[in-house]
Protein backbone atom coordinates (compact mmCIF):
# COMPACT_ATOMS: atom_id res chain seq x y z
CA UNK A 1 0.00 0.00 0.00
CA UNK A 2 1.32 3.44 -0.82
CA UNK A 3 1.49 6.39 1.49
CA UNK A 4 -0.71 9.43 0.85
CA UNK A 5 2.39 11.25 -0.38
CA UNK A 6 3.19 8.52 -2.92
CA UNK A 7 -0.41 8.62 -4.14
CA UNK A 8 -0.23 12.44 -4.30
CA UNK A 9 2.98 12.27 -6.32
CA UNK A 10 1.63 9.73 -8.79
CA UNK A 11 -1.59 11.72 -9.26
CA UNK A 12 0.48 14.89 -9.67
CA UNK A 13 2.96 13.54 -12.20
CA UNK A 14 0.96 10.86 -14.05
CA UNK A 15 -2.48 12.48 -14.23
CA UNK A 16 -1.89 16.14 -13.41
CA UNK A 17 -4.97 15.68 -11.23
CA UNK A 18 -4.17 18.51 -8.86
CA UNK A 19 -7.64 18.56 -7.37
CA UNK A 20 -7.34 14.91 -6.34
CA UNK A 21 -3.82 15.56 -5.03
CA UNK A 22 -5.36 18.12 -2.71
CA UNK A 23 -8.07 15.69 -1.62
CA UNK A 24 -5.63 12.85 -0.87
CA UNK A 25 -3.34 14.94 1.32
CA UNK A 26 -6.17 16.92 2.90
CA UNK A 27 -7.65 13.70 4.24
CA UNK A 28 -4.27 12.50 5.54
CA UNK A 29 -3.53 15.93 7.02
CA UNK A 30 -6.90 16.02 8.82
CA UNK A 31 -6.48 12.42 10.05
CA UNK A 32 -3.08 13.39 11.47
CA UNK A 33 -4.53 16.26 13.48
CA UNK A 34 -3.17 18.83 11.02
CA UNK A 35 0.28 18.34 12.46
CA UNK A 36 2.16 17.59 9.22
CA UNK A 37 3.06 21.01 7.84
CA UNK A 38 4.67 19.34 4.84
CA UNK A 39 1.25 18.08 3.82
CA UNK A 40 -0.20 21.58 4.29
CA UNK A 41 2.48 23.01 1.97
CA UNK A 42 1.93 20.31 -0.64
CA UNK A 43 -1.84 20.80 -0.50
CA UNK A 44 -1.30 24.49 -1.31
CA UNK A 45 1.13 23.54 -4.07
CA UNK A 46 -1.53 21.37 -5.71
CA UNK A 47 -4.07 24.19 -5.30
CA UNK A 48 -1.64 26.59 -7.00
CA UNK A 49 -1.30 24.21 -9.95
CA UNK A 50 -5.07 23.77 -10.14
CA UNK A 51 -5.60 27.55 -10.22
CA UNK A 52 -2.82 28.07 -12.76
CA UNK A 53 -4.25 25.49 -15.16
CA UNK A 54 -7.67 27.15 -14.89
CA UNK A 55 -6.13 30.51 -15.82
CA UNK A 56 -6.45 31.93 -12.31
CA UNK A 57 -2.89 33.26 -12.08
CA UNK A 58 -3.77 35.50 -9.14
CA UNK A 59 -5.16 32.56 -7.13
CA UNK A 60 -2.14 30.44 -8.02
CA UNK A 61 0.33 33.10 -6.92
CA UNK A 62 -1.59 33.70 -3.67
CA UNK A 63 -1.35 29.98 -2.92
CA UNK A 64 2.40 30.07 -3.59
CA UNK A 65 2.81 33.09 -1.29
CA UNK A 66 0.89 31.33 1.48
CA UNK A 67 2.93 28.15 1.22
CA UNK A 68 6.20 30.10 1.17
CA UNK A 69 5.28 31.42 4.61
CA UNK A 70 5.00 27.84 5.90
CA UNK A 71 7.99 26.43 4.06
CA UNK A 72 10.65 27.02 6.71
CA UNK A 73 8.40 25.39 9.33
CA UNK A 74 7.74 22.38 7.08
CA UNK A 75 11.30 21.45 6.09
CA UNK A 76 11.52 18.33 8.28
CA UNK A 77 8.10 17.03 7.22
CA UNK A 78 8.88 17.66 3.55
CA UNK A 79 12.28 15.98 3.75
CA UNK A 80 10.75 13.01 5.58
CA UNK A 81 8.40 12.25 2.65
CA UNK A 82 11.15 12.74 0.07
CA UNK A 83 10.98 16.35 -1.13
CA UNK A 84 14.24 18.09 -2.01
CA UNK A 85 13.41 21.29 -0.12
CA UNK A 86 16.13 23.44 -1.75
CA UNK A 87 14.89 22.51 -5.23
CA UNK A 88 11.29 23.00 -4.09
CA UNK A 89 12.06 26.53 -2.86
CA UNK A 90 13.70 27.32 -6.23
CA UNK A 91 10.71 25.86 -8.10
CA UNK A 92 8.42 28.28 -6.27
CA UNK A 93 10.21 31.12 -8.07
CA UNK A 94 9.48 29.65 -11.52
CA UNK A 95 6.50 30.49 -13.69
CA UNK A 96 4.85 28.51 -15.00
CA UNK A 97 5.15 26.09 -12.13
CA UNK A 98 7.04 22.84 -12.83
CA UNK A 99 4.91 19.79 -13.58
CA UNK A 100 7.13 17.37 -11.65
CA UNK A 101 7.91 17.40 -7.96
CA UNK A 102 11.47 18.00 -6.74
CA UNK A 103 12.13 14.65 -5.09
CA UNK A 104 15.27 13.32 -3.47
CA UNK A 105 17.02 10.57 -5.46
CA UNK A 106 15.62 7.64 -3.48
CA UNK A 107 12.04 8.87 -3.70
CA UNK A 108 12.43 9.71 -7.41
CA UNK A 109 13.59 6.16 -8.11
CA UNK A 110 10.62 4.73 -6.20
CA UNK A 111 8.16 6.95 -8.08
CA UNK A 112 9.65 6.07 -11.45
CA UNK A 113 9.29 2.34 -10.63
CA UNK A 114 5.64 2.89 -9.66
CA UNK A 115 4.59 5.07 -12.61
CA UNK A 116 4.11 2.19 -15.10
CA UNK A 117 1.81 0.42 -12.60
CA UNK A 118 -0.35 3.49 -11.93
CA UNK A 119 -3.74 3.31 -13.62
CA UNK A 120 -4.26 5.86 -16.40
CA UNK A 121 -6.87 8.50 -15.76
CA UNK A 122 -10.29 8.12 -17.32
CA UNK A 123 -11.02 11.83 -17.01
CA UNK A 124 -11.08 14.18 -19.95
CA UNK A 125 -8.95 17.30 -19.88
CA UNK A 126 -12.08 19.40 -19.26
CA UNK A 127 -13.00 17.21 -16.29
CA UNK A 128 -9.50 17.64 -14.83
CA UNK A 129 -9.51 21.40 -15.37
CA UNK A 130 -12.93 21.90 -13.79
CA UNK A 131 -12.99 18.96 -11.40
CA UNK A 132 -14.37 20.98 -8.51
CA UNK A 133 -17.53 21.53 -10.57
CA UNK A 134 -18.11 17.79 -11.06
CA UNK A 135 -17.71 16.54 -7.51
CA UNK A 136 -20.57 15.45 -5.31
CA UNK A 137 -20.81 18.04 -2.55
CA UNK A 138 -23.68 16.28 -0.75
CA UNK A 139 -21.59 15.04 2.23
CA UNK A 140 -20.03 18.48 2.76
CA UNK A 141 -23.37 20.27 2.53
CA UNK A 142 -24.99 17.73 4.86
CA UNK A 143 -22.20 18.12 7.41
CA UNK A 144 -22.47 21.92 7.31
CA UNK A 145 -26.26 21.81 7.75
CA UNK A 146 -25.89 19.43 10.71
CA UNK A 147 -23.32 21.74 12.33
CA UNK A 148 -25.61 24.73 11.79
CA UNK A 149 -28.53 22.85 13.33
CA UNK A 150 -26.38 21.85 16.32
CA UNK A 151 -25.37 25.49 16.87
CA UNK A 152 -29.01 26.56 16.73
CA UNK A 153 -29.95 23.92 19.31
CA UNK A 154 -27.07 24.98 21.57
CA UNK A 155 -28.34 28.59 21.55
CA UNK A 156 -31.86 27.60 22.64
Amino acid sequence: MSTPFIQYTLLFECHADYFECHEVLEEAWQDGGRSNLGYAVLIQYAVAHYHARRGNTSGAKKSIMALRQKLSLAVTDLETVGIDVGAFARDLERWPLPEVLPLDDTTRQRIERLKPTFEPTTLTFDELVHKHMYRDRTPVVTERLQALEARKKARR
